[in-house]
């Protein structure tokens, strides 16, 4: 249906939701949001459902943890971590790869029967700025070789400014690895579009000889 002829949309199925009941009134996700989707009231957080979509940079970016993202949430993502490096953690690499078009290049990669190293395991979300950095920390806590987070090409995302805000965040997880005293060139920022099959295929060959995996 017509939107302007029923009146009003259905929101998508992948949104934010916020708990209140943990918020600070921060504004992070009022102001970062890419579609302006999020707005206070009564000095809360309020998402407007029908704006909302699915990015997930406010899940990433809330200092409470208190943003949740309808089946990408916290605990669904770092399951699927802990669940890709139950065996054998330090043979395996965990990639995060946008829908859009990192996956797509992913799934071109399948498509064109391409060879790369088993190593690697897609963990898939609807945008790199969805990646928050306690994940990638959490994978190198539990021995991961190494973290790629693969996005859609500069300039273009399916969500404005994801990739920027990815790329910014990840320069922050890099600083918190050496923290924590992992090497922060085993994280890997790769940026991607839909045809890319092949150079998803060489990074990942690549990835895996600098790790010393191959």
């Amino acid at each position: 249906s017509i939107p302007m002829k029923i009146g009003y949309i259905e929101a998508e199925g992948i949104v934010a939701d916020v708990n209140l009941d943990d918020c600070n009134s921060c504004g992070l996700c009022v102001k970062n949001c890419p579609f302006s989707a999020i707005q206070m009231v009564d000095d809360k957080p309020d998402v407007i459902k029908a704006l909302c979509k699915g990015c997930g940079l406010c899940a990433a970016d809330c200092p409470k943890d208190c943003v949740a993202i309808v089946h990408y949430s916290d605990e669904q993502i770092m399951a699927q971590v802990v669940a890709a490096l139950k065996d054998k953690p330090a043979e395996k690499i965990i990639a995060f790869a946008c829908h859009w078009c990192a996956l797509g290049g992913v799934d071109m990669a399948g498509v064109s029967r391409l060879q790369y190293p088993p190593n690697v395991r897609i963990i898939r979300v609807m945008c790199a700025a969805r990646v928050a950095t306690k994940f990638v920390l959490r994978a190198f806590e539990l021995g991961t070789a190494g973290v790629m987070v693969a996005g859609c090409e500069f300039p273009t995302c399916h969500y404005i400014t994801g990739n920027y805000q990815a790329e910014k965040r990840m320069e922050r997880a890099k600083k918190a690895l050496v923290n924590r005293g992992y090497d922060p060139n085993k994280l890997w920022m790769v940026w991607l579009s839909a045809a890319d099959g092949p150079r998803f295929a060489g990074i990942v060959r690549d990835m895996v000889k600098k790790l010393s995996l191959g």
